[in-house]
């Protein structure tokens, strides 16, 4: 990573501050919107289980064979962690002749500026935080956007939507996928049928274009859609995952003329949104809504902070620059399928 500098070299008065970029949090991990399960160098195997009963004649007998009234459902599906690197070397030559040389130690060989690595070099940790929080929410390995690619599309519950392929095909290309493309296509033995295939994810019909007029008759599509055992768990409550965007469109949608108290369909109050008693959380998702219970979405990681670690150190063999190294192991997953809710899925 040959440092980049542009601007005249000319020692001039200058604004002391360095503007720096804007950044967004990686506040997925941080704030602990979904489940975050560490511990896992290469995979993981994630266990579901279930039960059924049924009612029978009461009889005074002892139970002296097998009724199956009562079954038990347990399952195992292994799920396989990437891992991936942000790595380059830095040469920071290009910074003689500019405010960062004064900070440079005194003697040829030392070109270390102490202001850029304060000023400059502390901008990686955040630039990878929001690298990642964009891949939980957005994009699909390479493989799985041609698995998506290959499902037979339709209108109907139970068949991905051409608009979800379109969606996928359009994403980035990442080192794991994020959530939404998870949750369309996964191999899980939990669901209907188990391996490899569609999602059992509850699908949204008849979705239209999400603008701040329209936001309200969507959300309460995606609402009218979620299985009511979701809607009323007690235990842990179901929460919306929604584009940034929407924050926007939420605002404007709320505060119109023609809003008033009375018919408002979000309720905004000290800064969190909620639709119906939900939660929504703003996150990098693109075309797609998620409502779910929280635990339900995974993220597997060896350590969250790894997000966040970097090794800077001196290259070998009398050279002048440094090394710089971030290395993460992740994947999503998906519990519970058939109450995750997927709009424009």
């Amino acid at each position: 990573m040959a440092v980049s500098y542009t601007g005249g070299k000319e020692n001039q008065t200058e604004l002391q501050k360095i503007q720096q970029e804007l950044y967004a949090e990686s506040f997925t991990i941080r704030e602990g919107l979904i489940e975050v399960d560490e511990g896992h160098k290469s995979g993981a195997d994630v266990y579901e289980s279930s039960a059924a009963v049924t009612a029978s004649d009461f009889s005074t007998a002892g139970v002296d064979i097998a009724t199956g009234d009562v079954s038990l459902n347990a399952n195992k599906t292994g799920v396989t962690l990437t891992s991936y690197q942000f790595a380059d070397q830095i040469d920071e030559n290009a910074l003689k002749g500019t405010r960062f040389e004064r900070s440079m130690a005194r003697g040829a060989f030392n070109i270390d500026s102490g202001e850029f690595d304060r000023e400059v070099l502390i901008q990686v940790a955040p630039a990878i935080g929001e690298q990642i929080e964009n891949w939980i929410w957005d994009g699909a390995t390479t493989a799985q956007k041609a698995l998506i690619a290959g499902l037979t599309p339709g209108a109907a519950q139970g068949s991905i939507s051409a608009g979800a392929q379109t969606l996928v095909a359009a994403s980035p290309s990442n080192y794991f996928n994020s959530l939404p493309a998870t949750i369309l296509y996964n191999d899980s033995n939990a669901k209907a049928t188990p391996g490899a295939g569609l999602g059992d994810y509850q699908k949204v019909l008849s979705i239209a274009t999400i603008t701040s007029d329209t936001i309200g008759s969507e959300y309460q599509k995606m609402y009218l859609a979620t299985p009511s055992k979701v809607i009323n768990h007690m235990s842990e409550a179901a929460e919306i995952y929604a584009p940034l965007a929407h924050k926007q469109f939420i605002t404007v949608a709320n505060n119109q003329v023609s809003a008033t108290a009375d018919n408002k369909n979000f309720v905004i109050e000290n800064g969190v949104y909620t639709y119906n008693g939900i939660k929504i959380n703003f996150v990098p998702l693109v075309g797609f809504m998620i409502t779910a219970i929280p635990s339900y979405l995974k993220l597997l990681t060896d350590l969250s902070s790894d997000v966040s670690m970097l090794k800077i150190g001196e290259v070998a063999n009398g050279s002048m620059r440094r090394y710089i190294k971030n290395v993460q192991t992740m994947a999503t997953w998906v519990v519970g399928q058939k109450y995750i809710t997927l709009y424009g899925g």
